[in-house]
Protein backbone atom coordinates (compact mmCIF):
# COMPACT_ATOMS: atom_id res chain seq x y z
CA UNK A 1 0.00 0.00 0.00
CA UNK A 2 1.03 3.58 -0.63
CA UNK A 3 0.99 5.70 2.53
CA UNK A 4 -2.07 7.87 2.81
CA UNK A 5 -0.07 11.13 2.94
CA UNK A 6 1.90 10.14 -0.12
CA UNK A 7 -1.26 9.31 -2.04
CA UNK A 8 -2.86 12.63 -1.13
CA UNK A 9 0.23 14.64 -2.04
CA UNK A 10 0.44 12.70 -5.30
CA UNK A 11 -3.18 13.59 -6.03
CA UNK A 12 -2.48 17.27 -5.42
CA UNK A 13 0.60 17.17 -7.62
CA UNK A 14 -1.41 15.44 -10.30
CA UNK A 15 -4.02 18.18 -10.19
CA UNK A 16 -1.19 20.71 -10.45
CA UNK A 17 0.00 19.07 -13.68
CA UNK A 18 2.93 17.09 -12.30
CA UNK A 19 1.36 13.65 -11.97
CA UNK A 20 3.17 12.14 -14.96
CA UNK A 21 6.52 13.22 -13.56
CA UNK A 22 6.18 12.63 -9.85
CA UNK A 23 4.07 9.48 -9.85
CA UNK A 24 6.09 7.34 -12.19
CA UNK A 25 7.46 5.37 -9.26
CA UNK A 26 3.98 4.10 -8.44
CA UNK A 27 2.78 3.48 -11.99
CA UNK A 28 2.30 -0.05 -13.32
CA UNK A 29 4.99 -1.45 -15.59
CA UNK A 30 3.99 -2.31 -19.16
CA UNK A 31 2.29 -5.69 -19.22
CA UNK A 32 1.96 -5.77 -15.45
CA UNK A 33 -1.42 -6.39 -13.88
CA UNK A 34 -2.37 -3.43 -11.62
CA UNK A 35 -3.61 -5.88 -9.03
CA UNK A 36 -0.17 -7.54 -8.87
CA UNK A 37 1.72 -4.27 -8.82
CA UNK A 38 2.47 -4.41 -5.12
CA UNK A 39 2.91 -8.10 -4.70
CA UNK A 40 5.38 -8.79 -1.96
CA UNK A 41 5.41 -5.14 -0.81
CA UNK A 42 6.52 -4.62 2.76
CA UNK A 43 4.38 -2.90 5.35
CA UNK A 44 4.05 0.92 4.83
CA UNK A 45 6.69 3.03 6.47
CA UNK A 46 5.83 5.23 9.41
CA UNK A 47 4.06 8.43 8.48
CA UNK A 48 6.53 11.33 8.18
CA UNK A 49 5.90 14.94 9.16
CA UNK A 50 7.81 16.17 6.08
CA UNK A 51 6.32 16.99 2.70
CA UNK A 52 8.30 17.40 -0.49
CA UNK A 53 7.62 20.67 -2.33
CA UNK A 54 9.97 21.09 -5.31
CA UNK A 55 9.98 24.37 -7.21
CA UNK A 56 7.47 23.18 -9.79
CA UNK A 57 5.02 22.20 -7.07
CA UNK A 58 5.46 25.52 -5.24
CA UNK A 59 4.71 27.37 -8.43
CA UNK A 60 1.64 25.39 -9.41
CA UNK A 61 0.11 25.23 -5.94
CA UNK A 62 0.89 28.90 -5.24
CA UNK A 63 2.97 28.15 -2.17
CA UNK A 64 4.39 31.27 -0.53
CA UNK A 65 6.26 31.87 2.70
CA UNK A 66 6.33 34.37 5.53
CA UNK A 67 9.04 34.78 8.14
CA UNK A 68 8.60 34.32 11.85
CA UNK A 69 9.15 37.69 13.53
CA UNK A 70 9.26 39.11 17.01
CA UNK A 71 6.46 41.62 17.46
CA UNK A 72 3.94 42.78 20.04
CA UNK A 73 0.73 40.78 19.95
CA UNK A 74 -1.05 41.87 23.09
CA UNK A 75 -2.25 45.45 23.28
CA UNK A 76 -2.33 46.12 19.52
CA UNK A 77 -5.20 48.17 18.09
CA UNK A 78 -5.75 47.89 14.35
CA UNK A 79 -7.52 50.70 12.49
CA UNK A 80 -8.58 50.68 8.83
CA UNK A 81 -7.54 53.68 6.77
CA UNK A 82 -6.02 54.89 3.52
CA UNK A 83 -3.10 56.84 2.14
CA UNK A 84 -3.74 60.46 1.19
CA UNK A 85 -1.71 63.38 -0.07
CA UNK A 86 -0.40 65.86 2.46
CA UNK A 87 -1.51 69.45 1.78
CA UNK A 88 1.96 70.55 0.71
CA UNK A 89 2.15 67.75 -1.85
CA UNK A 90 0.04 69.83 -4.26
CA UNK A 91 1.47 72.84 -6.04
CA UNK A 92 -0.70 75.09 -8.19
CA UNK A 93 0.62 77.45 -10.82
CA UNK A 94 -1.81 80.21 -11.77
CA UNK A 95 -1.78 82.95 -14.35
CA UNK A 96 -0.27 86.05 -12.69
CA UNK A 97 -1.57 88.31 -15.47
CA UNK A 98 -4.03 87.87 -18.33
CA UNK A 99 -2.29 86.52 -21.39
CA UNK A 100 -1.72 83.71 -23.88
CA UNK A 101 -0.33 80.46 -22.48
CA UNK A 102 2.25 78.31 -24.22
CA UNK A 103 2.35 74.95 -22.44
CA UNK A 104 5.55 72.94 -22.09
CA UNK A 105 4.14 69.88 -20.25
CA UNK A 106 1.33 67.36 -20.58
CA UNK A 107 -0.95 65.75 -18.02
CA UNK A 108 0.69 62.95 -15.96
CA UNK A 109 4.14 64.02 -17.11
CA UNK A 110 6.89 63.72 -14.50
CA UNK A 111 8.78 66.95 -13.89
CA UNK A 112 11.83 67.88 -11.85
CA UNK A 113 12.50 71.06 -9.93
CA UNK A 114 13.35 73.82 -12.38
CA UNK A 115 11.65 72.24 -15.41
CA UNK A 116 9.70 74.61 -17.65
CA UNK A 117 5.93 74.35 -17.17
CA UNK A 118 4.57 77.14 -19.36
CA UNK A 119 5.24 80.62 -20.72
CA UNK A 120 2.81 83.52 -20.51
CA UNK A 121 2.73 86.27 -23.08
CA UNK A 122 0.86 89.17 -21.44
CA UNK A 123 0.26 92.75 -22.58
CA UNK A 124 -0.15 93.65 -18.91
CA UNK A 125 3.47 92.60 -18.32
CA UNK A 126 4.63 95.03 -20.97
CA UNK A 127 2.74 97.80 -19.18
CA UNK A 128 4.60 96.87 -16.02
CA UNK A 129 7.83 97.15 -17.98
CA UNK A 130 6.73 100.59 -19.17
CA UNK A 131 6.28 101.69 -15.55
CA UNK A 132 9.69 100.30 -14.70
CA UNK A 133 11.18 102.23 -17.59
CA UNK A 134 9.68 105.50 -16.30
CA UNK A 135 11.00 104.85 -12.80
CA UNK A 136 14.38 103.86 -14.24
CA UNK A 137 14.49 107.10 -16.24
CA UNK A 138 13.54 109.17 -13.18
CA UNK A 139 16.39 107.60 -11.23
CA UNK A 140 18.94 108.35 -13.90
CA UNK A 141 17.61 111.89 -14.40
CA UNK A 142 18.07 112.52 -10.69
CA UNK A 143 21.68 111.40 -10.82
CA UNK A 144 23.08 114.37 -12.87
CA UNK A 145 20.90 116.89 -11.03
CA UNK A 146 22.23 115.56 -7.73
CA UNK A 147 25.77 115.70 -9.09
CA UNK A 148 25.27 119.36 -10.13
CA UNK A 149 23.93 120.34 -6.71
CA UNK A 150 26.81 118.62 -4.96
CA UNK A 151 29.34 120.23 -7.29
CA UNK A 152 27.88 123.71 -6.68
CA UNK A 153 28.10 123.15 -2.93
CA UNK A 154 31.72 122.02 -3.17
CA UNK A 155 32.63 124.94 -5.44
CA UNK A 156 31.04 127.49 -3.08
CA UNK A 157 32.85 125.95 -0.12
CA UNK A 158 36.19 126.10 -1.95
CA UNK A 159 35.71 129.77 -2.90
CA UNK A 160 34.72 130.63 0.65
CA UNK A 161 37.85 128.95 2.05
CA UNK A 162 40.03 130.78 -0.50
CA UNK A 163 38.60 134.19 0.42
CA UNK A 164 38.96 133.52 4.13
CA UNK A 165 42.61 132.69 3.64
CA UNK A 166 43.23 135.97 1.71
CA UNK A 167 41.35 138.07 4.28
CA UNK A 168 43.31 136.38 7.06
CA UNK A 169 46.64 137.19 5.41
CA UNK A 170 45.58 140.85 4.87
CA UNK A 171 44.55 141.10 8.49
CA UNK A 172 47.94 139.79 9.60
CA UNK A 173 49.57 142.46 7.40
CA UNK A 174 47.48 145.19 9.03
CA UNK A 175 45.39 145.76 5.89
CA UNK A 176 41.75 145.32 4.98
CA UNK A 177 39.83 144.67 1.70
CA UNK A 178 36.15 145.54 1.86
CA UNK A 179 35.32 143.92 -1.47
CA UNK A 180 36.77 140.61 -0.36
CA UNK A 181 34.82 140.73 2.86
CA UNK A 182 31.62 141.48 0.91
CA UNK A 183 32.30 138.52 -1.41
CA UNK A 184 32.92 136.27 1.59
CA UNK A 185 29.64 137.35 3.12
CA UNK A 186 27.86 136.58 -0.15
CA UNK A 187 29.35 133.08 -0.30
CA UNK A 188 28.48 132.42 3.35
CA UNK A 189 24.88 133.42 2.65
CA UNK A 190 24.78 131.13 -0.40
CA UNK A 191 25.99 128.03 1.45
CA UNK A 192 22.68 127.17 3.24
CA UNK A 193 20.77 127.42 -0.04
CA UNK A 194 23.20 125.11 -1.82
CA UNK A 195 23.02 122.69 1.11
CA UNK A 196 19.24 122.69 0.85
CA UNK A 197 19.39 122.05 -2.89
CA UNK A 198 21.62 119.03 -2.32
CA UNK A 199 19.20 117.61 0.27
CA UNK A 200 16.29 118.21 -2.11
CA UNK A 201 18.03 116.40 -4.95
CA UNK A 202 18.94 113.54 -2.61
CA UNK A 203 15.30 113.32 -1.57
CA UNK A 204 14.23 113.22 -5.20
CA UNK A 205 16.75 110.50 -5.87
CA UNK A 206 15.61 108.51 -2.85
CA UNK A 207 11.98 108.84 -3.90
CA UNK A 208 12.77 107.71 -7.44
CA UNK A 209 14.74 104.72 -6.14
CA UNK A 210 11.87 103.80 -3.82
CA UNK A 211 9.35 103.89 -6.68
CA UNK A 212 11.71 101.81 -8.80
CA UNK A 213 12.17 99.35 -5.93
CA UNK A 214 8.41 98.90 -5.52
CA UNK A 215 8.03 98.16 -9.22
CA UNK A 216 10.94 95.71 -9.05
CA UNK A 217 9.16 93.85 -6.23
CA UNK A 218 6.03 93.69 -8.38
CA UNK A 219 8.06 92.36 -11.31
CA UNK A 220 9.65 89.77 -9.04
CA UNK A 221 6.22 88.56 -7.89
CA UNK A 222 4.97 88.31 -11.46
CA UNK A 223 7.97 86.66 -13.05
CA UNK A 224 9.40 84.65 -10.18
CA UNK A 225 12.85 85.99 -11.08
CA UNK A 226 14.91 87.17 -8.07
CA UNK A 227 15.11 90.91 -7.68
CA UNK A 228 18.90 90.86 -7.79
CA UNK A 229 18.73 89.33 -11.24
CA UNK A 230 16.05 91.75 -12.47
CA UNK A 231 18.18 94.68 -11.25
CA UNK A 232 21.33 93.57 -13.03
CA UNK A 233 22.59 95.84 -15.82
CA UNK A 234 23.55 94.52 -19.24
CA UNK A 235 26.05 96.27 -21.44
CA UNK A 236 24.45 97.07 -24.75
CA UNK A 237 27.52 96.27 -26.88
CA UNK A 238 28.93 93.06 -25.43
CA UNK A 239 25.87 91.77 -23.57
CA UNK A 240 27.85 91.03 -20.40
CA UNK A 241 26.02 91.02 -17.11
CA UNK A 242 27.05 93.54 -14.49
CA UNK A 243 25.87 92.74 -11.00
CA UNK A 244 25.44 96.46 -10.30
CA UNK A 245 22.20 97.90 -8.90
CA UNK A 246 20.99 101.24 -10.16
CA UNK A 247 21.58 102.96 -6.81
CA UNK A 248 25.34 102.42 -7.15
CA UNK A 249 25.70 102.77 -10.94
CA UNK A 250 28.69 104.71 -12.18
CA UNK A 251 29.04 107.07 -15.09
CA UNK A 252 30.32 104.31 -17.33
CA UNK A 253 27.18 102.25 -16.73
CA UNK A 254 24.59 104.90 -17.45
CA UNK A 255 24.01 103.49 -20.93
CA UNK A 256 23.51 99.92 -19.64
CA UNK A 257 20.18 98.09 -20.07
CA UNK A 258 18.44 96.49 -17.04
CA UNK A 259 17.70 92.76 -17.19
CA UNK A 260 13.94 93.17 -16.72
CA UNK A 261 13.70 95.03 -20.03
CA UNK A 262 14.83 91.87 -21.87
CA UNK A 263 12.04 89.64 -20.43
CA UNK A 264 9.51 89.29 -23.23
CA UNK A 265 7.41 86.47 -21.72
CA UNK A 266 6.80 85.32 -18.16
CA UNK A 267 8.45 81.92 -17.72
CA UNK A 268 7.07 79.59 -15.02
CA UNK A 269 9.15 76.64 -13.83
CA UNK A 270 8.43 73.82 -11.40
CA UNK A 271 9.31 74.66 -7.82
CA UNK A 272 9.58 70.99 -6.82
CA UNK A 273 9.61 67.56 -8.41
CA UNK A 274 6.28 65.90 -9.04
CA UNK A 275 3.73 64.73 -11.59
CA UNK A 276 1.47 67.02 -13.61
CA UNK A 277 -2.03 66.31 -12.30
CA UNK A 278 -4.08 68.98 -14.07
CA UNK A 279 -3.68 71.28 -17.03
CA UNK A 280 -6.22 74.09 -16.83
CA UNK A 281 -5.97 75.56 -20.35
CA UNK A 282 -5.27 74.44 -23.87
CA UNK A 283 -1.99 75.23 -25.52
CA UNK A 284 -1.94 78.82 -26.87
CA UNK A 285 -5.19 79.48 -25.00
CA UNK A 286 -6.03 82.73 -23.24
CA UNK A 287 -6.02 82.80 -19.44
CA UNK A 288 -7.30 85.46 -17.09
CA UNK A 289 -5.56 86.53 -13.92
CA UNK A 290 -5.80 83.80 -11.30
CA UNK A 291 -6.75 80.97 -13.65
CA UNK A 292 -5.20 77.60 -12.85
CA UNK A 293 -2.69 76.67 -15.54
CA UNK A 294 -0.84 73.63 -14.13
CA UNK A 295 -1.15 71.59 -10.93
CA UNK A 296 1.59 69.19 -9.85
CA UNK A 297 1.56 66.57 -7.11
CA UNK A 298 4.48 64.94 -5.33
CA UNK A 299 3.35 61.26 -5.25
CA UNK A 300 5.78 60.49 -2.41
CA UNK A 301 4.47 63.14 -0.02
CA UNK A 302 1.87 60.93 1.66
CA UNK A 303 0.35 60.37 5.05
CA UNK A 304 -1.87 57.58 6.35
CA UNK A 305 -5.27 58.53 7.71
CA UNK A 306 -7.27 56.22 9.95
CA UNK A 307 -10.25 56.86 12.21
CA UNK A 308 -10.55 55.56 15.77
CA UNK A 309 -13.67 55.45 17.90
CA UNK A 310 -14.11 58.40 20.23
CA UNK A 311 -14.51 55.98 23.11
CA UNK A 312 -10.88 54.87 22.54
CA UNK A 313 -9.45 58.37 22.40
CA UNK A 314 -7.49 57.95 25.65
CA UNK A 315 -5.59 55.01 24.12
CA UNK A 316 -3.78 57.23 21.64
CA UNK A 317 -1.22 59.95 22.08
CA UNK A 318 1.09 61.90 19.80
CA UNK A 319 4.37 60.14 19.19
CA UNK A 320 3.18 56.59 19.81
CA UNK A 321 4.85 54.04 17.51
CA UNK A 322 2.63 52.78 14.75
CA UNK A 323 2.87 50.52 11.75
CA UNK A 324 1.01 50.45 8.44
CA UNK A 325 0.30 46.90 7.29
CA UNK A 326 -1.14 45.88 3.91
CA UNK A 327 -4.44 44.00 3.62
CA UNK A 328 -4.35 40.22 3.46
CA UNK A 329 -4.21 38.54 0.08
CA UNK A 330 -3.09 39.83 -3.26
CA UNK A 331 0.46 40.40 -4.46
CA UNK A 332 1.59 42.56 -1.52
CA UNK A 333 3.98 40.89 0.88
CA UNK A 334 2.34 40.59 4.28
CA UNK A 335 5.57 41.74 5.95
CA UNK A 336 6.08 44.74 3.65
CA UNK A 337 5.09 47.16 6.44
CA UNK A 338 5.76 50.85 7.10
CA UNK A 339 6.86 52.17 10.48
CA UNK A 340 6.32 55.62 11.92
CA UNK A 341 4.77 57.61 14.77
CA UNK A 342 1.17 58.71 15.02
CA UNK A 343 -0.40 62.13 15.47
CA UNK A 344 -3.89 62.44 16.94
CA UNK A 345 -6.20 64.85 15.16
CA UNK A 346 -7.23 67.93 17.11
CA UNK A 347 -10.86 67.78 15.95
CA UNK A 348 -13.16 64.76 16.22
CA UNK A 349 -16.07 63.94 13.91
CA UNK A 350 -19.27 64.54 15.83
CA UNK A 351 -21.58 62.58 13.52
CA UNK A 352 -19.39 59.54 12.91
CA UNK A 353 -18.17 59.57 16.52
CA UNK A 354 -14.58 59.08 15.44
CA UNK A 355 -11.26 60.86 15.90
CA UNK A 356 -8.65 61.01 13.08
CA UNK A 357 -5.27 59.36 13.55
CA UNK A 358 -2.40 60.23 11.19
CA UNK A 359 0.95 58.59 10.54
CA UNK A 360 3.73 60.09 8.42
CA UNK A 361 5.60 57.15 6.83
CA UNK A 362 9.33 56.96 7.42
CA UNK A 363 9.73 55.24 4.04
CA UNK A 364 7.39 54.27 1.22
CA UNK A 365 7.27 50.82 -0.40
CA UNK A 366 6.09 50.39 -3.94
CA UNK A 367 2.51 49.60 -2.98
CA UNK A 368 1.97 52.81 -0.97
CA UNK A 369 -0.02 55.17 -3.17
CA UNK A 370 -2.72 57.73 -2.52
CA UNK A 371 -6.10 56.04 -2.11
CA UNK A 372 -4.70 52.59 -1.26
CA UNK A 373 -6.41 51.13 1.80
CA UNK A 374 -4.50 49.38 4.56
CA UNK A 375 -4.44 49.06 8.35
CA UNK A 376 -2.76 51.10 11.04
CA UNK A 377 -1.47 49.12 13.98
CA UNK A 378 -0.93 51.12 17.16
CA UNK A 379 0.65 49.61 20.26
CA UNK A 380 -1.58 50.78 23.10
CA UNK A 381 -1.28 48.00 25.64
CA UNK A 382 0.82 47.86 28.79
CA UNK A 383 2.66 44.74 27.69
CA UNK A 384 4.82 45.66 24.75
CA UNK A 385 7.40 42.89 24.97
CA UNK A 386 7.82 41.29 21.55
CA UNK A 387 7.05 37.59 21.13
CA UNK A 388 7.57 35.15 18.29
CA UNK A 389 4.51 35.38 16.08
CA UNK A 390 3.19 34.16 12.73
CA UNK A 391 0.13 35.20 10.73
CA UNK A 392 -3.05 33.45 11.80
CA UNK A 393 -3.74 32.54 8.17
CA UNK A 394 -0.73 30.18 8.25
CA UNK A 395 -2.41 28.02 10.88
CA UNK A 396 -5.07 25.54 9.78
CA UNK A 397 -7.16 23.04 11.68
CA UNK A 398 -6.72 19.33 10.97
CA UNK A 399 -9.21 17.46 13.05
CA UNK A 400 -8.55 18.36 16.65
CA UNK A 401 -5.11 19.75 15.87
CA UNK A 402 -4.01 23.16 14.65
CA UNK A 403 -0.96 22.88 12.45
CA UNK A 404 1.36 25.00 10.34
CA UNK A 405 4.22 24.17 8.00
CA UNK A 406 7.78 25.29 8.59
CA UNK A 407 10.27 25.24 5.76
CA UNK A 408 13.19 22.96 6.40
CA UNK A 409 16.24 25.26 6.73
CA UNK A 410 18.49 22.39 5.48
CA UNK A 411 16.30 21.45 2.52
CA UNK A 412 14.27 24.28 0.95
CA UNK A 413 12.30 21.72 -1.07
CA UNK A 414 10.71 20.28 2.06
CA UNK A 415 8.34 21.60 4.71
CA UNK A 416 7.82 20.22 8.18
CA UNK A 417 4.36 19.79 9.61
CA UNK A 418 4.29 21.33 13.11
CA UNK A 419 1.49 21.01 15.63
CA UNK A 420 0.92 24.60 16.73
CA UNK A 421 1.59 25.64 20.31
CA UNK A 422 -0.15 29.02 20.22
CA UNK A 423 -0.61 31.87 22.63
CA UNK A 424 -2.16 35.34 22.44
CA UNK A 425 -3.55 36.69 19.18
CA UNK A 426 -4.52 40.07 17.78
CA UNK A 427 -6.74 38.44 15.11
CA UNK A 428 -4.00 38.82 12.52
CA UNK A 429 -0.84 37.57 14.19
CA UNK A 430 -0.66 34.82 16.79
CA UNK A 431 2.04 34.01 19.31
CA UNK A 432 3.95 30.74 18.81
CA UNK A 433 5.38 29.31 22.02
CA UNK A 434 7.53 26.55 20.53
CA UNK A 435 8.70 24.95 17.31
CA UNK A 436 10.06 28.06 15.59
CA UNK A 437 12.79 30.66 15.87
CA UNK A 438 13.17 34.16 14.36
CA UNK A 439 13.72 34.04 10.62
CA UNK A 440 12.08 30.65 10.04
CA UNK A 441 9.90 30.51 6.94
CA UNK A 442 6.29 29.47 7.39
CA UNK A 443 3.96 28.47 4.55
CA UNK A 444 1.38 31.21 3.91
CA UNK A 445 -0.10 30.53 0.50
CA UNK A 446 -0.99 26.92 -0.35
CA UNK A 447 -1.24 25.80 3.25
CA UNK A 448 -4.57 23.97 2.73
CA UNK A 449 -3.29 21.61 -0.01
CA UNK A 450 -0.34 20.77 2.23
CA UNK A 451 -2.68 20.09 5.13
CA UNK A 452 -4.79 17.75 3.00
CA UNK A 453 -1.71 15.97 1.70
CA UNK A 454 -0.28 15.47 5.18
CA UNK A 455 -3.50 14.93 7.11
CA UNK A 456 -3.74 11.84 9.27
CA UNK A 457 -7.45 12.35 10.06
CA UNK A 458 -10.61 12.23 8.05
CA UNK A 459 -11.56 9.80 5.28
CA UNK A 460 -8.88 7.80 3.58
CA UNK A 461 -8.68 6.74 -0.03
CA UNK A 462 -8.41 3.09 -0.85
CA UNK A 463 -4.88 1.80 -1.28
CA UNK A 464 -3.45 1.85 -4.76
CA UNK A 465 -1.45 4.00 -7.08
CA UNK A 466 -1.78 6.60 -9.84
CA UNK A 467 -1.00 6.00 -13.47
CA UNK A 468 0.64 8.62 -15.66
CA UNK A 469 -2.68 9.22 -17.39
CA UNK A 470 -4.20 10.31 -14.06
CA UNK A 471 -6.26 7.19 -13.38
CA UNK A 472 -6.20 5.62 -9.91
CA UNK A 473 -5.82 1.88 -9.54
CA UNK A 474 -6.95 0.32 -6.28
CA UNK A 475 -4.91 -2.50 -4.83
CA UNK A 476 -6.55 -5.84 -4.24
CA UNK A 477 -5.57 -5.97 -0.60
CA UNK A 478 -7.19 -2.57 0.02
Amino acid sequence: MIPVRRRRLALLLLLAGYGPVLLTQTACQPGQDPEDDHAGEEAPAAVSNRVDIPASVRQNLGITFVKVEKRPVRGVTRLPGQFEFRPKARREYHAMLPGRVQLAVEQYQTVSAGDLLFELGSPAWHRVQSGLAEAFKACYCCLPELDVARAAKVENQAQLEFLEQRIERLTEAGSRDVELEAERSKLQTKSPRLEAEVRAKEADMQSALLAYSVLLNEAQSLTGVPREQLEQLLEQKEGEKLATPLSSATEGEKLATPYWSTVERIVVRAEAAGVVNQVGVTNQGWAETGNLIVETIDPTDLRFHADALQTDINLFDDGQPGRIVPPLGGSIDLQDTIDGHINVGFQAHSEQRTVPIYLIPESLPRWAKAGVTAYLEVFVGDEKDAVLAIPESTVVRDGLERVFFRRDPRNPDQVIRVVADLGATDNRWVEVRSGVKPGDQIVLGGVYPLMLASSSSGGRQAGGHFHSDGTFHQSKDD
